[in-house]
């Protein structure tokens, strides 16, 4: 399957980079006939009227054509020259992926939050996180959706379902995901804040009555300038009329620099907001929640890429005013920067409230865009099959996302019903922590409509809670241990809430003695036997494992053994039934030489 992968990004890889090669050509060529018309258009209209002034004019004027048209023609080539580049590095990037690198995807550090029921523990956030292994976002407000779904995760089966449906369909089209990705890969943070500006509401008052104004002040211009040229009238009347439209321009000055503060010099940054538009628009889709997401870019019968292109070519006239001649002229003639502070209100009144809903819709394909790839690049994963009814949890040769392939041992783990705990033994390094995060983190994959690390996977969704990580605050003069109690606390809350949680806990109450740890970990699982949560708890403490014999319909014993031999360690990192046997702590004290 990572064959078929591999031949199929060198395969994109080879066209984009041949297609990239035959643009440098072009672009080269273009550049040379620009050049060519410009000189053209000299020389014609230096040498030529010796022979014939209608000729020289000719020739200047094709020549003036052409250097536009080639002009035109040169922009469009470097734009697709960087869309091809941008397909390139995708590629490239993706091939790396395969051989399981991701340190060249952003890693979403900025979302990490110690405090989070479980993305701090599980290392969703930060350096070699799910994030940075999942994440394809290009746009700003798709990072953002991405970083909430992992945050969020829907427990909705049906909810799931259909983003299964839509990222299954999403994963087919490679390359309709990598053009979305090389057309958005322009945009950054202060486009965000650029959709933030232009949904703020505009004043203007009077709006009627400056409409009217803004075409009779320049109607009366363009009058006076006739009477004056043509019928000998004073020049003073054209002079009238161009001071009655700088005093309406003053007297709107505040509105104007409103409108610009919010409008001007973005036009550009909209460009590849507007190509994803309509890559979406024009793509057919069998899924029910990328059609129901599509629906939300047609408000009538004017499609979103349409009115977003419209309000591009409105900043970009407002912008006009950034060259002193061309704007000081349109403002005298046309009171430019006024209708265009007009244009773009109306723009806004009928628009502000669907604009929002348009770029998210964008984020949510941006943020599944990413999913999809992952369900792509690892067709050998499973599906999640989602139940309702009681809790339950199978899977058969579960892994972590994370680990390289080629030392991923794949285990089985099964759970049914409310009210159970799995207390995990095993010595340092054996693989509990590991484990618990594999079950974490594909739930998490699971309840997002992924594909999970697994030959199978079965599970009701439910939330996740989990206390493996806790830091102390110092600056709040919180111990190590008051926090880890603030954090089991939480997690009995919301239990006690009714929200049906899977608890994972890795060697609860570390910041105490160990016979306080012992009574305090009892009663903190019976508890939650009680409330009939579900979970895990990985522990040392082999006394904590008695409490199956005490609750033998609640609680299982599963461990991770290890083979110790004089000289080494052995792993074999496989999950079984019972309690271990062996413990490492004076092994490697002795072999790192700490005691003898």
């Amino acid at each position: 399957m990572k064959q078929a992968l591999f031949e199929e990004y060198n395969k994109f890889l080879t066209y984009d980079q041949q297609r990239l090669e035959s643009l440098k050509k072009r672009t080269r060529q273009l550049a040379f006939l620009r050049l060519a018309a410009f000189l053209a258009i000299i020389l014609a209209l230096i040498y030529l009227p010796r022979i014939s002034p209608w000729l020289a004019w000719s020739v200047a004027g094709v020549s003036f054509f052409l250097f536009i048209y080639w002009i035109k023609r040169f922009q469009k080539k470097e734009k697709e020259k960087i869309l091809f580049s941008n397909l390139i590095e995708i590629n490239k990037k993706e091939l790396a992926a395969l051989d399981e690198e991701y340190n060249q995807f952003d890693d979403g550090q900025e979302f990490t939050d110690p405090h989070h029921h479980f993305t701090f523990d599980l290392d969703i956030f930060g350096p070699g996180s799910i994030f940075q292994f999942v994440n394809r976002t290009v746009t700003q407000l798709g990072k953002k959706r991405l970083a909430n779904y992992l945050r969020q995760p829907e427990t909705d089966i049906p909810t799931i379902k259909k983003r299964q449906e839509a990222l299954l369909e999403l994963a087919k089209y490679s390359r309709w995901r990598q053009f979305f990705a090389a057309k958005g890969n322009t945009s950054d943070e202060q486009d965000f804040q650029i959709l933030k500006k232009i949904t703020e509401q505009v004043e203007f008052g009077n709006s009627e009555l400056v409409g009217r104004l803004l075409i009779i002040l320049p109607l009366v211009s363009f009058l006076s300038f006739g009477l004056c040229q043509f019928l000998n009238l004073p020049w003073a009347l054209l002079v009238g009329s161009l001071l009655l439209n700088g005093a309406v321009l003053y007297a709107n000055r505040k509105r104007i620099g409103e409108s610009y503060a919010l409008f001007g010099s973005q036009a550009k940054r909209l460009s590849s907001y507007t190509e994803l538009l309509v890559l979406v628009e024009e793509k057919e889709f069998e899924a029910p929640l990328l059609n129901e997401l599509k629906s939300h870019l047609l408000t009538g019968q004017e499609k979103a890429s349409e009115s977003v292109r419209l309000l591009q070519q409105r900043m970009a006239e407002f912008d006009y005013r950034q060259n002193l001649l061309v704007g000081s002229v349109l403002n005298a003639l046309l009171l430019w920067d006024l209708r265009c502070s007009l244009r773009l209100f109306h723009w806004q009144r009928k628009h502000a409230r669907s604009i929002e809903q348009w770029f998210e819709v964008l984020a949510q394909f941006d943020a599944l865009s990413s999913l999809a790839n992952l369900n792509h690049n690892h067709p050998e994963w499973t599906l999640p099959k989602l139940e309702d009814g009681d809790f339950h949890l199978t899977a058969n040769k579960l892994k972590h996302p994370l680990i390289k392939e080629a030392k991923n041992i794949g285990n089985d783990f099964r759970m049914n019903g409310h009210g159970q705990i799995a207390i995990i033994t095993g010595a340092n390094m054996a693989g509990k922590s590991t484990f618990l995060r594999t079950i974490g983190v594909n739930l998490i994959l699971a309840m997002n409509g992924c594909r999970a690390h697994a030959s199978w996977l079965s599970l009701k969704p439910i939330q996740l809670f989990t206390n493996m990580r806790t830091t102390d605050n110092l600056q709040n003069d919180e111990s190590y241990f008051f926090a880890e109690l603030q954090r089991l606390k939480a997690i009995l809350d919301e239990i006690k809430a009714g929200v049906p949680v899977f608890v994972i806990i890795d060697e609860m109450l570390k910041g105490t003695n160990s016979e306080d740890k012992l009574s305090g970990s009892i009663k903190l699982i019976e508890q939650l036997i009680q409330l009939k949560a579900v979970g895990l708890v990985a522990t040392h403490d082999l006394k904590l494992t008695e409490l199956a014999t005490r609750y033998p319909q609640n609680i299982t014993n599963k461990c991770f053994e290890i083979e110790l031999t004089d000289e080494e360690l052995l792993f074999d990192y496989k999950l079984t039934d019972g309690v271990t046997s062996t413990m490492n702590a004076n092994f490697l004290m002795r072999k790192m030489g700490i005691i003898s």
